[in-house]
């Protein structure tokens, strides 16, 4: 039996890392696909009617007798502003017997065509299509939401670090000066060879 599906409402998006499958912190564990919704129930009641969805779905998951984990519930508070709520999202990257990859969520954009392949960045807003899978420890219950695709709506492109940020302009070797027509110096030059004859390259 198919696993019951979901839909969030439109909201912002933090840490999308939606197009490849990435290292857990858990070396043990697969890579996988994640990304945390930004909810603001305090002003939008959408989000707050989907906490509430979420809220009844783990009691149907595992009723309200039984003690719920530290980290079973993957929504909760934002620690730097307690008025929003993170509700995070991941699916593993599942591999198959016969040593294959799955492939991950289906993005796609407002007009239900296939995302382009861009690095999705903070701030940009999404529906997520997602399954629940509910499970239990010797710590408590949990429940895990797994991303199975999602609507890009706001898109806002990923700021990429300047790997040369921190370094000041030094004197001493500089590839504009060193070669500054971009020509090979061993073909314009000619070339020697072993008997110290010069000929062209080739």
């Amino acid at each position: 039996m198919a696993s019951e599906t979901f839909f969030t409402p439109q909201a912002s998006v933090n840490w999308a890392q939606l197009i490849n499958a990435r290292p857990q912190m858990d070396p043990s564990k697969p890579n996988a696909w994640s990304v945390d919704l930004v909810l603001s129930p305090n002003t939008t009641p959408k989000h707050k009617a989907f906490i509430d969805k979420l809220d009844q779905i783990f009691t149907d998951t595992h009723g309200t007798k039984k003690k719920r984990s530290d980290k079973g519930q993957p929504w909760k508070a934002d620690k730097e502003n307690p008025s929003q709520v993170i509700v995070k999202f991941k699916t593993q990257e599942f591999v198959r017997e016969d040593g294959s990859k799955a492939t991950g969520p289906q993005l796609i954009d407002s007009k239900r065509q296939p995302w382009d392949g861009k690095a999705i960045g903070n701030g940009s807003e999404m529906i997520i299509k997602f399954t629940t899978y509910g499970w239990e420890r010797p710590e408590g219950t949990g429940l895990s939401l797994q991303v199975k695709a999602a609507q890009v709506l706001k898109y806002v492109a990923r700021e990429e670090e300047d790997a040369t940020a921190g370094f000041d302009e030094q004197d001493g070797y500089s590839v504009s000066t060193a070669n500054p027509t971009g020509a090979n110096p061993s073909w314009t030059s000619g070339y020697v060879d072993e008997f110290g004859s010069e000929e062209a390259p080739f």
